[in-house]
């Protein structure tokens, strides 16, 4: 273990080790409850709307030169914008996906700076390049499979408030401390919810009624009266 932390802070692996604290830092506030896992976030846009104005009476030339430069840049941005979507980037909270690349970045610098002997911070930091690009594959692979979750709940937290502002029918006396069921018409299929009244109001078999919100920790909608 000594040997172990000593290399660690060595200065051929000093970069890999302060990222790693740094990522441990954070799931500490995490734990702690002082950060939110969605705190350090963000979405990759992959719609990239730009204007290009050509002005053929002015400049034929530059125009068309300053279009194409355009047109480069926004491709450039496209193809860096699939790469990052390509390794799940943008599919999975981004401190989480930081995670699953560094450790396999610290855990590759050490055993290739031990292993091949090097004590030279100019080699370390040189072999950060490739030591990045095999993290980046292992990063994939091991995050695969939790985008898949995250885009599962996701579509699961869609889904709940898509009911949202509906009109339902009443298929069971309800109350706001007794459940009951409605029924909602939606793209010519029919679907059946859970739901809870709000306020004091009582809804009848037949009656119907306005989807106000999900309820997450009861599972259920809250309605009130409507008459169509």
């Amino acid at each position: 273990m000594k040997e172990l932390f000593e290399a660690a802070f060595s200065g051929v692996n000093v970069i890999p080790t302060v990222l790693l604290v740094l990522v441990l830092f954070y799931w500490l506030l995490v734990i702690i409850g002082a950060m939110d896992i969605d705190t350090v976030d963000f979405d990759i846009d992959a719609d990239i709307d730009v204007d290009v104005d050509i002005d053929i009476d002015t400049d034929v030339d530059t125009d068309l030169d300053g279009a194409n430069s355009v047109e480069e840049g926004i491709g450039s941005i496209a193809f860096l914008n699939s790469v990052l979507v390509f390794f799940n980037l943008g599919k999975i909270p981004f401190m989480v996906w930081l995670s699953f690349l560094i450790i396999p970045m610290w855990i590759i610098s050490i055993l290739f700076n031990h292993f091949m002997g090097n004590s030279l911070f100019l080699i370390a930091l040189v072999a950060l390049i490739p030591n990045l690009i095999v993290s980046l594959i292992v990063s994939k692979v091991l995050t695969t499979p939790i985008a898949a979750v995250f885009a599962r709940l996701k579509k699961n937290n869609d889904d709940q408030f898509k009911y949202t502002g509906k009109i339902c029918t009443v298929l069971m006396r309800t109350t706001n401390n007794r459940f009951g069921q409605a029924e909602i018409s939606r793209n010519g299929n029919i679907y059946r919810v859970n739901i809870l009244t709000h306020g004091e109001a009582i809804l009848e078999k037949g009656q119907t009624a306005l989807i106000i919100e999900y309820l997450a920790n009861k599972k259920c909608y809250l309605v009130e009266p409507y008459k169509i």
